[in-house]
């Protein structure tokens, strides 16, 4: 059983990138139409990635392999290029998109977990740690540029940190878990995917990937606009 401290971590975390959805949205002149409709995907997201979580939901249906969340994850970045212009509006700060990966610390709920025995070693100290330095390579990008223009450069290197973060997390994370492709863990497989710590994997990565894949779009808009 995973500690309440995990779970009250992943909890408040999960309306608060709700509400800097919102904020993104507002900021990039969306109009209400979007912002409702965009509020009630990602509530019924929600809603679903918990049922699932908590209590099952869907599992005769699709399973708990440790690829669901992988999968998740790429409609979600899929989903996140296509309506680009609609989240986006008329242009979004950098600093604000960036902002989201200053929660990429909470990942350091598997290193907790790793320390009471209920996740593997192998998935829990990269991921973990590996989350701690996407936050802080994100934190020192808006510290350095707080009164400048975020460059092109210093976007990508936070996208890249953050992508390569998650590459790592989610190779080692599916390698441990109990499947025919396990590779590591067999004397204490990854259930990364149980409730509370599935919602990280489930819905905040894949909200973490989106506003990466928003910075790079926004990234694009302004070169095109500057030529």
């Amino acid at each position: 059983m995973f500690s309440p401290i995990s779970e009250a971590i992943v909890m408040f975390s999960v309306p608060a990138v709700y509400w800097h959805l919102l904020w993104v949205m507002t900021a990039g002149g969306a109009t209400a139409r979007a912002r409702i409709v965009m509020s009630a995907f990602v509530i019924l997201w929600t809603a679903i990635a918990y049922a699932h979580i908590r209590y099952g939901f869907g599992v005769g249906l699709i399973g708990e392999s440790p690829a669901v969340p992988a999968v998740v994850l790429c409609v979600v970045a899929l989903l996140a290029y296509l309506l680009r212009d609609i989240v986006l509006g008329d242009g979004v700060s950098q600093r604000l998109l960036i902002a989201l990966q200053l929660f990429r610390p909470i990942g350091l709920v598997f290193v907790l977990e790793n320390a009471r025995g209920t996740l593997p070693w192998t998935f829990a100290q990269p991921a973990g740690w590996g989350d701690l330095v996407a936050g802080i390579v994100a934190a020192g990008v808006l510290i350095r540029y707080w009164d400048q223009t975020i460059p092109a450069r210093a976007v990508v290197l936070v996208a890249v940190v953050g992508l390569l973060d998650f590459t790592s997390a989610f190779f080692f994370g599916f390698t441990s878990a109990a499947s025919p492709l396990q590779l590591f863990a067999f004397d204490n497989p990854n259930r990364v995917i149980e409730y509370p710590l599935g919602l990280i994997p489930v819905f905040l990565v894949p909200y973490a990937v989106a506003a990466h894949v928003l910075s790079l779009a926004q990234l694009a808009r302004d070169r095109r606009a500057a030529r």
